[in-house]
């Protein structure tokens, strides 16, 4: 992977890559990420890397709120990619206003639907020896 340019930062973890950008205004800021993921193009496409942009998101964090979010779209590989309120990285949901309802109401919802699945195993009538039910 060619090494970021300026105001530009490249976050891996196993498939997933994270292009981070950061300014404090926000024209430039899209305009370092545009460049950065036209410079990754020729690269990527030469070793053979394929970049599923289906999946690929462009989110804006910003302190001053969602007014940042009204900038043109980001191009990548010759497709438009819109601006979102909120996206799924590594498991947890980001949001454009940085709170933790969304992640304790999904956490939530897991943990209803596990505790679903276990009942079943866990009610009195169960075939399940006590021992079994315990270190479940």
């Amino acid at each position: 992977m060619p090494p970021p340019s300026h105001q530009v930062e490249l976050a891996f973890y196993a498939g997933d890559t994270a292009i981070i950008a950061t300014f404090h205004k926000p024209t430039l800021l899209v305009s370092y990420l545009e460049s950065h993921l036209k410079y990754l193009q020729r690269p990527l496409s030469e070793c053979g890397i394929a970049i599923n942009v289906s999946k690929s998101t462009t989110i804006i964090f910003a302190r001053a709120g969602r007014r940042y979010i009204q900038h043109r779209p980001v191009t990548l590989f010759g497709e438009t990619k819109e601006w979102v309120d909120t996206t799924r990285y590594l498991g947890l949901t980001l949001d454009t206003r940085p709170t933790y309802s969304p992640l304790i109401d999904q956490v939530r919802e897991r943990t209803a639907q596990r505790l679903g699945m276990l009942v079943q195993l866990l009610y009195r009538k169960s075939d399940l020896s006590v021992r079994n039910g315990v270190l479940l």
